[in-house]
């Protein structure tokens, strides 16, 4: 008799556990796959950072036209989908003075674009932050005309005379689960050589 009554114990709380886990269960989920989407867009932000680090370094660095630098950088991206998610901007930069005649430490520099360069594919909803070419995109990824007054919007200031390379490198995340995050962020770097 002693022995029945131990076993309807053991097979009551056998059940009471699946019903606490079939509880717990989905929490546990939504934990775990959020963890995992905002490890994956860390990630995914750290290669970007690499990405336009490394950009800016050859665009400096080198005499290769920027069309084949984005290249390079587009298929060294790997997990990204730079080519349907991503975007790359080399936007070439020099400091002018707003009057030229000026002399002295007190003239005023602008950052003025020589020249913009973009992935030939990639996400068209990912403008470029430091200057956005209104006259169109040539075949090559190149602006179509670039304005005599082009002013970047850069996070410093130049010398008159100095050239700079922006960088951008743009990523459109998309979430797995959309149970934590609702919307996935616009992931962006920015590295100026």
């Amino acid at each position: 008799m002693m022995k029945n009554y131990k076993f309807l114990i053991s097979k009551k709380l056998r059940g009471q556990s699946l019903i606490e886990l079939a509880i717990i269960l989905p929490l546990l989920l939504m934990l775990v796959f959020g963890v995992i989407d905002y490890g994956r867009a860390i990630q995914f932000n750290n290669i970007l950072v690499a990405m336009s680090r490394e950009g800016a370094n050859l665009a400096s660095r080198t005499s290769e036209e920027p069309k084949n630098i984005i290249v390079a950088l587009n298929n060294t991206a790997e997990p990204l989908v730079m080519n349907t998610r991503g975007r790359v901007y080399i936007t070439e930069i020099m400091g002018r003075k707003v009057v030229p005649t000026c002399s002295g430490s007190l003239c005023a520099i602008y950052p003025q674009v020589q020249a913009q360069t973009r992935s030939i594919t990639g996400a068209a909803t990912l403008p470029s932050k430091v200057w956005n070419c209104s006259a169109g995109w040539n075949s090559n990824g190149g602006c179509s005309s670039v304005p005599a007054n082009a002013t970047a919007t850069l996070p410093m200031t130049l010398n008159d005379g100095e050239v700079v390379f922006a960088v951008e490198t743009l990523y459109d995340y998309n979430v797995i689960v959309n149970y934590v995050m609702q919307i996935g962020p616009k992931l962006y770097s920015l590295t100026v050589l």
